[in-house]
């Protein structure tokens, strides 16, 4: 019986560490996945600004540097 117990005990704790580990990395998957998509549309909203002003015509009297 004590055997049983030791070997529960076992299989338990490394369960327990086993589901913590994967909760670390889908949190962290998710922080990458937020991190992704704030990043996109911050893209799109500069891309989005540029090209307004560029329809608008503002960009025509200033000479291009770059």
């Amino acid at each position: 019986m004590t055997a049983l117990a030791i070997f529960l005990l076992i299989i338990g704790t490394l369960l327990v560490l086993i589901g913590a580990l994967l909760l670390l990395v889908g949190t962290f998957l998710i922080a990458v996945g937020v991190a992704l998509i704030l990043i996109g549309a911050t893209l799109i909203a500069v891309g989005a600004f540029l090209l307004i002003r560029r329809l608008f015509g503002r960009d025509r009297t200033r000479s291009h540097l770059w």
